[in-house]
């Protein structure tokens, strides 16, 4: 066929071609059928992929941890930790004089259990790791959201808000917490302290955290706080460290403010706002009143100085009620 015949022949082709009658319940109906089979596959395969997301957040068996011998021979529960193993919920790793082991905390962080320790594994779920000192040291480290990684001891729990500590603790519960990255929050009960990075607390079975102070408060100072706090030092002991705090102590003396009894508030608070001016917002009133708002706007003021002048230490002299750098004169 030559191209004028082939176009002849396609001229002659009808224009349209009818159906011999409606197809379209057909094709309805059995895309319907496909549809209800597969509805169900993408939510099926979003939820696999999220369970399989959280059982990693947790580590491997979800219920476990990886822990490494560091140095002797730690146990698990009664026996010896070689190279590596697992600490399971419920188990504890125990460290003679001579021991120390790296826990994993899921993939958020690690844990060393320091010479002399005996913890334990709470709970190693998604969103909640938590560990329990009975006795002994550990530091920890973790890069997380806060309050997903919790330390229990006899005194009270230790909160994670994003940061690297030291915790120690006797059989009775008695110790301190020393932190060197972030902030942790110590709770016992209604009781709280909120320690910053360069800050230390003690910590007391049946009462919970102490007044936390700077690493270079002077003696004198935490003498006075650890009065006030475990001692019933009371009034005399809070206008101690009222004469003794200078404008770097301004942490200690926003916990003394909601410690101290109602009508010593006033004398503290004067104190604080001389050391360190409060944000605008803040009211003499509302502070006194403990008014949660106004508490917390000085503390954001009190921390970001504290950080800074934490952070800019031995680089850049800060002035310690602003946390500015000094005009040059």
């Amino acid at each position: 066929m030559n191209e004028r015949e082939l176009r002849e022949a396609v001229s002659r082709l009808p224009k349209s071609i009818e159906p011999p009658r409606d197809l379209w319940p057909d094709i309805e109906a059995r895309i319907g059928r496909r549809w209800r089979r597969w509805y169900w596959v993408p939510a099926l395969a979003a939820a696999a992929v999220l369970v399989a997301v959280l059982i990693g957040r947790s580590g491997p068996g979800g219920g476990a941890w990886d822990v490494t011998r560091l140095a002797g021979r730690p146990l698990v529960g009664v026996t010896p930790l070689a190279a590596s193993g697992r600490l399971r919920v419920g188990d504890w790793l125990q460290t003679d004089d001579s021991s120390r082991a790296l826990i994993a905390v899921g993939k958020i962080g690690h844990v060393e259990v320091k010479p002399g320790t005996r913890i334990r594994l709470v709970d190693a779920r998604p969103d909640e790791h938590r560990l329990a000192l009975e006795r002994g040291a550990i530091y920890a480290e973790v890069d997380t959201i806060p309050r997903l990684f919790f330390v229990e001891t006899r005194a009270g729990t230790a909160i994670d808000l994003g940061c690297a500590y030291t915790l120690d603790a006797d059989s009775a519960g008695n110790g301190r917490l020393h932190v060197v990255g972030g902030i942790v929050e110590f709770q016992t009960g209604n009781r709280s302290s909120k320690v910053p990075m360069g800050a230390i607390a003690a910590i007391r079975e049946r009462v919970g955290p102490g007044i936390p102070f700077v690493e270079d408060a002077p003696a004198p100072l935490a003498r006075a706080l650890a009065a006030f706090d475990f001692e019933n030092g009371g009034a005399r002991a809070a206008r101690t460290v009222l004469a003794l705090a200078r404008p770097q102590d301004a942490i200690s003396l926003w916990h003394l403010l909601q410690r101290v009894e109602p009508t010593l508030r006033g004398a503290v608070y004067d104190r604080l706002a001389e050391l360190v001016p409060p944000p605008t917002d803040v009211t003499r009133d509302a502070a006194i009143a403990l008014e949660p708002a106004a508490l917390d706007s000085y503390w954001t003021a009190i921390h970001r100085i504290h950080f800074r002048r934490v952070i800019l230490r031995g680089v850049r002299e800060i002035d310690p009620r602003t946390g500015t750098a000094p005009r040059a004169r």
